[in-house]
């Protein structure tokens, strides 16, 4: 048995004796080979008063230097041989069975977000500014002042499906000035500890406000327990674990749920004919490929208007872009419960092609990659791995009454379509209650300035204080209409 590692980032402040061990992904922690670490009961509230104390250092610090902090830390990691990124590939590789370019690409497209300049964009479009963390701003149209306040403490519940994704957390709740409780999922518990310890390298102030822990899914008292010590919390995962935690939050706390959704891909025969068959396929390839398809922003089905370009043939042109991704970037190793179900839907979807004279598909030898000419959307819903469907569709009428079935979980659309059909499909599908839409091959690297899930990310961690019918925070410059 291999020596068991800690999935844990304590504080400097924390120490190990109010904390206990708890075994990921095994019956104790003894025989486990990763392991977090929890308070003990009744351990919770000092481990609260600690952030929030954490909280208090952050709080003083300038919104640019919080900024730059985070920059040069995923600047290190944008080094595929930096020391922390190695020691997480190493740990994802052995917990998620992803294959190291399959981890490195995932790392890049995440961790490229959190740059100065995004960063920056991002403070602005949802707070107009990023000074307004840092004191009273003017506001004209108040008449006075108004400042930001973010959360003492949040606590971001994890899923493990992608790479890197527990960093998106961090990074939110940092941004706003407030210290964060991570709980990591046992899919993928490494790779946050790993981050926030090269955070700790570059700025002790911010990562002795984190703390990483882990407690298994089904330990409601340790959830409730750290829920209660926070501000804030954000929440990922299935519909099931989102609404555990959402039965813990109270009213006095505000709450960011970002639960299971869909994403599809959308061709019409005018964009196929204006990028090519083959350019149009290794876009699919890309999108269906990236983070192995475990992501909720990756397409479990394309959508393919009926035409000129016959939709067998652009299959075929699919599965030869899914063969070339792969041999670059394989899909890794999965475990036995996984190749299983994967197996299964590859037989089932197998045996709809042979019995359907409009049916089709294409497998890679070993499970890297599965495409199908599928019949409707139900028959392509799916746990990922790099299988996508292809759906036939008369007309654009036709993409719009196929996705109403899924239209209260489509999230991403990959939209292939030009001039007034574009415009037409944008509108019908933003009403329809997609949140992203995206040029195909763009799916899988949406951009942290993106409204996930059509809601602002960072300011709903905040609350507002503003000051008006003052005289003391009269605003020194004035709206055109008062010059008048």
């Amino acid at each position: 048995m291999p020596e068991s590692h800690c999935v844990s980032w304590l504080p400097r402040w924390l120490g190990f004796d109010a904390l206990e061990r708890a075994a990921v992904g095994a019956e104790d922690a003894a025989s486990a080979q990763y392991y977090g670490l929890r308070p003990k009961p009744g351990g919770w509230q000092q481990v609260g008063d600690g952030l929030r104390t954490a909280h208090a250092a952050v709080r003083t610090l300038p919104v640019s230097r919080i900024v730059q902090a985070i920059d040069e830390t995923c600047r290190r990691w944008s080094d595929r041989q930096f020391v922390h990124r190695v020691q997480a590939r190493h740990h994802i590789a052995a917990t998620t069975g992803f294959s190291p370019e399959a981890i490195d690409r995932s790392l890049d497209v995440e961790l490229g977000n959190y740059r100065t300049d995004t960063l920056n964009r991002v403070l602005r479009r949802e707070l107009g500014g990023a000074h307004v963390l840092d004191g009273f701003q003017e506001d004209i149209e108040l008449g006075g002042r108004t400042i930001a306040i973010g959360p003492r403490l949040t606590v971001a519940v994890c899923s493990g499906n992608v790479p890197g994704l527990p960093a998106l957390s961090v990074v939110r709740a940092l941004l706003v000035k407030s210290a964060v409780l991570l709980k990591v999922a046992s899919g993928e518990p490494s790779f946050a500890a790993h981050f926030v310890r090269s955070l700790s390298e570059v700025d002790p102030v911010l990562a002795d406000a984190v703390a990483v822990m882990y407690w298994s899914g089904d330990d409601h008292a340790a959830l409730q327990d750290a829920v209660a010590q926070a501000d804030a919390v954000i929440a990922y995962g299935s519909e099931a674990a989102c609404a555990a935690v959402r039965a813990k939050v109270g009213p006095h706390q505000r709450y960011v749920e970002h639960v299971h959704k869909v994403s599809v891909g959308v061709l019409t025969q005018a964009y196929l004919g204006k990028v090519g068959l083959s350019e149009a396929a290794r876009r699919v390839a890309e999108d269906a490929s990236a983070f192995n398809q475990h992501a909720c922003i990756a397409p479990q089905a394309y959508l393919v208007e009926s035409g000129e370009f016959d939709v067998r043939r652009f299959a075929e042109e699919v599965a030869d872009a899914m063969a070339g991704y792969a041999a670059v970037c394989p899909l890794g190793s999965l475990r036995l419960e996984d190749a299983a179900v994967l197996q299964l839907r590859r037989a089932s979807n197998a045996w709809a092609a042979a019995s359907s004279p409009d049916g089709g598909f294409w497998r890679a030898p070993g499970l890297d990659w599965t495409v199908s000419l599928a019949a409707d959307l139900l028959s392509v819903d799916g746990a990922g791995n790099r299988m996508i469907g292809l759906l036939p569709v008369a007309d654009l009428a036709d993409v719009v009454r196929t996705l109403r079935s899924i239209a209260p979980h489509l999230q991403n659309v990959g939209l292939g379509a030009v001039g007034v059909e574009f415009w037409e499909l944008a509108a019908a599908l933003g009403r329809l209650g997609a949140s992203r839409i995206s040029e195909p091959g763009r799916m899988a690297s949406p951009s942290v300035i993106w409204r996930h899930d059509g809601m602002p990310c960072v300011s709903r961690l905040l609350s507002w204080c503003d000051i008006e019918m003052h005289e003391e925070a009269r605003p020194r410059t004035t709206t055109p209409s008062d010059r008048e």
